[in-house]
């Protein structure tokens, strides 16, 4: 896929992407963030006075308070009223992974079918019992896209865990959480959402909406503590908006939570339940047998087609992460499917 392929994504018109409106790296206020509001297209249509008269004494539906039995705090003026995280919860332990074996065969399949496109694209595969696998560019930064929502995950748990946060609490969609909604489907202005719910959403089909109610109510700053805790050394949301994440960071956090110690084992377990949800089946999952568990995490944008999850095999489980810079387009989802299909054979 070379450069001159790649698509250039329409994106840029729909309203602020959710990453790009998280502040708060390491120390800065989690909860700070920008937002746009798309103007309204220009009608062609012969005038109706009526309907212009009512329209025009008729209230603009609105949910400006996401908090059900309203906010418990007064906003700055002209900010929104956002969820506020409530606590700051201690560091999760660090995380080591086992050693890795390259398996030199496994890496002579994968730059082989890499070839020209070697320099695009990063990946980690790695058996969970054994350790045999390969490692591609493992440090190379990529924009995570909506990789970010495995972070989000990782720290609502932590939360859960430590009986800090009630993934039964229930908020509603405002208007500035229904602004950064960039797909059909995801949740509608005024709807009531638990957390447990925006988590499904969040991992199941992607929901940009849910997702930023889930990270402004854990907050991203400790979202980036608890990644950094685990062992992230490069991921974090940054408050320039760079949403920076490597292959070497996806697969230590995956590994943590097949091998149940990613929070807790219960806690892993319900990721791992999550993960397999994935709706978005085209790329680690398109060429594998029918019926083979997928626990993975897609992400899209206009420089970023990636795929990171955790294969259940018959000959064992692995851990795969497929990371480009490629635009969102049928080629680079073909290459991942590809190059998930061959890692497949070669282990099976």
């Amino acid at each position: 896929m070379p450069s001159s392929r790649r698509l250039v994504f329409v994106a840029a018109l729909a309203p602020v992407l959710l990453l790009v409106a998280c502040g708060g790296g390491g120390g800065a206020d989690p909860t700070a963030t920008t937002s746009a509001t798309a103007s309204p297209p220009v009608s062609t249509a012969t005038p109706d006075l009526v309907a212009a008269t009512e329209a025009a004494v008729a209230p603009t539906p609105a949910c400006p308070d996401p908090y059900p039995d309203g906010a418990p705090y007064t906003p700055e003026p002209d900010e929104p009223l956002r969820i506020q995280p409530s606590v700051r919860p201690a560091a999760l332990p660090r995380f080591t992974p086992a050693p890795l074996e390259i398996d030199d065969e496994l890496r002579e399949v994968v730059l082989d079918l890499l070839d020209e496109e070697a320099d695009h694209v990063s990946i980690v595969v790695k058996e969970l019992e054994g350790g045999r696998g390969v490692a591609h560019r493992v440090n190379e930064r990529y924009y995570a896209a909506s990789l970010f929502k495995t972070w989000v995950m990782l720290e609502a748990y932590h939360q859960q865990q430590a009986g800090l946060l009630d993934f039964g609490e229930t908020y509603v969609v405002s208007d500035y959480y229904a602004d950064v909604s960039l797909n059909a489907g995801e949740l509608a202005l005024c709807e009531r959402v638990s957390l447990d719910e925006a988590l499904r959403r969040m991992l199941s089909v992607s929901d940009n909406v849910a997702a930023h109610v889930v990270l402004d109510r854990t907050g991203a700053g400790n979202v980036n503590a608890a990644i950094a805790g685990l062992g992230l050394g490069s991921s974090a949301f940054t408050s320039d908006g760079s949403l920076p994440t490597t292959a070497a960071d996806m697969a230590l956090l995956l590994e943590a939570i097949a091998s149940r110690r990613a929070v807790a084992p219960e806690a892993s377990d319900a990721m791992l339940g999550l993960l397999s949800t994935e709706a978005v089946d085209d790329r680690l999952p398109a060429l594998l047998p029918p019926g083979t568990r997928v626990a993975h995490k897609t992400g899209s944008w206009s420089s970023a087609t990636h795929d990171a999850g955790i294969v259940y095999s018959p000959a064992g489980a692995y851990v795969i992460v497929v990371l480009t810079d490629f635009g969102f387009q049928p080629e680079a989802r073909a290459l991942i499917a590809a190059l998930s299909r061959a890692v497949y054979q070669h282990f099976n």
